[in-house]
């Protein structure tokens, strides 16, 4: 009867997580609102094989570039039209219809890992919590490399698994392989590399003993990283250059417009984003990594080292300048586990039962308060319609640079014949830039705010940006000339119950479900 259960609560896991992750795959209609995705689907559209495999770029390694690419191309073979494969809004499609497959892939297969790790029932509590993760349902309507981090990671747990228990060489090859993959995919798997070489040297006594797996491991590694990103290699010094630049650009040396949020930030700053994006296994997933050091301090097993790379990873979050939600995609699966782990152990007593109980039902509420974000139209696609109902043709609307949300492409906006004036508000306040603003304003006939990021962000840093704050407030306030007559909103749901994320880190909002608001000149 118990397997019977669990059989059935897996498959009502999958069912549930396919839903979830499958629904609105078109959300943005065409948009392409995501820039990160934007790049990956521009660099697939180059390729050419085999005759031009480059994408074009080093922001990421190519395994996405290339997996999209094959993907639409073999679309494209069975269905026998080139939009799959040639079109961006083509590929955009296919990428996102990958990345929820893979993410629903990622459900059975962290139940697989738990089971492994500890006991059925883990892997159960585990399957559920990661199905209703909001961000692992948001990563699922991008085609990022998140979803194939988080697969890969799993694949390559439940093979320092396997190897811990059944050392051999198939097993090395294996982890290797795997661990290729994720530094084909994304420059930050270096991190994850340390977990199968601890994992090699924890089954070796003495460690020095260990050289010949640690070799194989590290050849057959390099080999697969050469299959999924040959670029890497051949563009070597291409690839180094902009590692730097990344790299300047994550700790902050470098400062950019689009990582303005993060100024005067510290290490809590991204604590209430990753609780919006995770909900409650933030909480337990914390608690379980923290307890599983506590208590196993001197036992080398797998769940020991995951847990001392979790902490590891959160202080490196913590203390890095570039904190976006989704560089936490490897602590999802991570989370659920140890969360599975924690709440399972609580059952042995009664109490412990219906803590467990109102902990997996918090998440499975949350997560399903997801739902209409994409269920429902997105922001820009109402807001888009409103404009075009209610904006005279021929207007001045003013907006802020980098922070475009509204496609005035669109072939509903396309013939009104708006004037858009595109102002920077991020740039260091002075005389010049309060006069041009100030010209600005006397032009304007509306103000389209098409999300907060950058009204939170100015507000926050008065110090940089006094007179810009001021223009925000008193916008805000109804001391300018113009007075709110709209706002477009997409808060997660579930009947009258809502949660208002506005204050999460800027893209766990601003490309899904931002909030849009239109001002409107007084007297117009």
């Amino acid at each position: 009867m118990r397997i019977l259960t669990s059989r059935l609560l897996i498959i009502g896991a999958i069912v549930c997580g396919a839903v979830l992750r499958f629904t609105s795959l078109n959300w943005d209609d065409g948009g392409r609102l995501h820039p990160d995705e934007a790049l990956i689907v521009n660099g697939a559209l180059v390729i050419k094989f085999f005759s031009w495999l480059f994408p074009g770029f080093h922001d990421y390694n190519g395994f996405s570039v290339y997996l999209l690419a094959i993907i639409s191309r073999l679309i494209t073979l069975l269905s026998g039209s080139a939009y799959w494969s040639q079109t961006p809004e083509g590929l955009t499609l296919t990428g996102r219809f990958l990345s929820a497959l893979i993410a629903t892939l990622s459900i059975p297969l962290v139940f697989t890992v738990g089971k492994q790790l500890w006991n059925t029932t883990v892997g159960v509590y585990a399957t559920i919590l990661l199905t209703f993760t909001p961000l692992a349902i948001q990563l699922a309507h991008f085609y990022t490399t998140e979803n194939i981090i988080i697969f890969l990671f799993l694949l390559l747990i439940s093979s320092c698994v396997s190897y811990s228990k059944y050392p051999g060489v198939p097993r090395i090859v294996f982890m290797a392989a795997v661990s290729g993959l994720l530094l084909a995919t994304k420059n930050t798997a270096y991190l994850l590399i340390p977990i199968p070489l601890l994992i090699i040297l924890a089954g070796h006594r003495p460690a020095l003993s260990a050289w010949r797996p640690l070799l194989l491991f590290a050849l057959f590694t390099v080999a697969a990283f050469f299959t999924g990103s040959p670029y890497s290699f051949l563009d070597a010094s291409g690839y180094i250059t902009r590692s730097r630049y990344l790299t300047d650009v994550v700790n902050g040396t470098l400062l950019m417009d689009w990582t303005m949020q993060f100024q005067g930030t510290n290490g809590l700053f991204w604590i209430p984003s990753l609780l919006y994006a995770m909900g409650v296994i933030f909480v337990t997933g914390a608690i379980g990594v923290i307890s599983a050091i506590y208590n196993h301090r001197m036992n080398k097993s797998v769940p020991v080292f995951l847990a001392l790379w979790s902490l590891g990873f959160m202080l490196f979050l913590a203390f890095t300048y570039l904190k976006f939600t989704r560089y936490s995609a490897p602590l999802i699966p991570l989370f659920a586990l140890f969360s599975a782990k924690l709440l399972t152990d609580l059952t042995r007593h009664t109490m412990g039962k219906t803590i467990a109980a109102i902990v997996i039902g918090i998440q499975v509420i949350y997560g399903i308060m997801f739902f209409p974000v994409y269920s429902t139209p997105h922001t820009s696609l109402t807001a888009t319609r409103w404009i075009s109902d209610n904006v005279p043709p021929s207007s001045v609307i003013l907006t802020e640079e980098w922070n475009s949300i509204i496609r005035f492409s669109r072939p509903e906006l396309s013939n009104k014949n708006y004037k858009i004036i595109s102002f920077n508000f991020y740039t260091p306040d002075t005389d010049t830039k309060q006069k041009n603003l100030n010209t600005i304003l006397q032009q304007s006939d509306y103000i389209l705010l098409e999300s907060p990021k950058v009204q939170n962000t100015v507000t926050r840093l008065i110090e940089t940006y006094p007179n810009t704050a001021v223009f925000y407030k008193k916008l805000e306030n109804g001391e300018l000339p113009f007075t709110k007559v709209i706002r477009f909103t997409s808060f997660p749901r579930m009947g009258p119950l809502f949660v208002s994320d506005e204050n999460a880190e800027e893209t766990f909002t601003v490309f899904d479900h931002p909030t849009i608001t239109v001002y409107k000149k007084n007297g117009k």
